[in-house]
This record gives C-alpha cells, structure tokens and sequence, in this order.
C-alpha cells in the first residue's frame, strides 16, 4: 500500500515537473489541421504575398505557425518583430510548424500560387 501511494506521489510529482518546463500555454493545441486558417497570396515575381498574423499587439505573444496548403516542396518565411526591434526572419517548411514570440508576426509567400496553413495565438504570461 505504500508502494502504490509513493508511485502516486511520484507520478504526481513528474507531471508537476514537466508542466512547469511549459512556460506558456495555448487555449488549444494549434496544428496542422487545426487553429485559425491563414492564406498568403502568391507573389507577383518581384514582391513577396504576405499573411499578417498578428500586428502591432500592445503585448508580445506566442504564436505556433504550420504551413500545411501549398507545394509540397517549399518554404515560406516568418516573420517576428517586436516592439521597435528589427524583425527577424526564419523558414518554416511545408508540413512543419515553428513558435514564434512578438507583437507583429506576419508571414511571407515567395511562390506564384496561394500558400496557407493554420496558427494559435498564446498570451506571453506564465501559466497559472
């Protein structure tokens, strides 16, 4: 009976640890297929199409982006800036998702067709 309550207490006190190494927590786990839908128009050859996701927000966020609609074989940027800083730029790949921090994220469509994907928005607070 001890076993079973010390095993219990175990358990209980490795999902504490592992909740506590998750800083920060979406109301929902954004993937794939799931979260809110973006489309980035396709680029005109000389100027990038771009999807804003978040822009000018008076406190920065967490946003996890997937680039899931479009070529199979390709990248779009994203784009994190916050406050004043300058922006900084990274590439997700089709099928792949990224975090990224900031108060204006916006994403960056270098191909000649319709790209797209899904996003979720987290506050920057500690989860309580």
């Amino acid at each position: 009976m001890v076993a079973k309550g010390l095993m219990a207490a175990g358990l209980l006190a490795a999902s504490i640890a592992t909740l506590a190494q998750v800083p920060y927590v979406f109301t929902y786990n954004p993937g794939p297929t799931r979260g809110t839908k973006w489309m980035a128009k396709a680029s005109d050859g000389n100027t990038e199409g771009a999807a804003s996701v978040l822009t000018s927000a008076p406190r920065p966020a967490w946003v996890r982006l997937c680039y899931t609609i479009g070529p199979s074989d390709s990248t779009v940027s994203v784009y994190a800036q916050t406050r004043n800083e300058e922006p900084r730029a990274l590439e997700v790949a089709w099928g792949g998702c990224t975090d990224v921090f900031g108060t204006s994220i916006w994403i960056g469509n270098p191909h000649g067709q319709v790209v797209g994907g899904y996003y979720g928005v987290a506050p920057a607070t500690p989860a309580d």
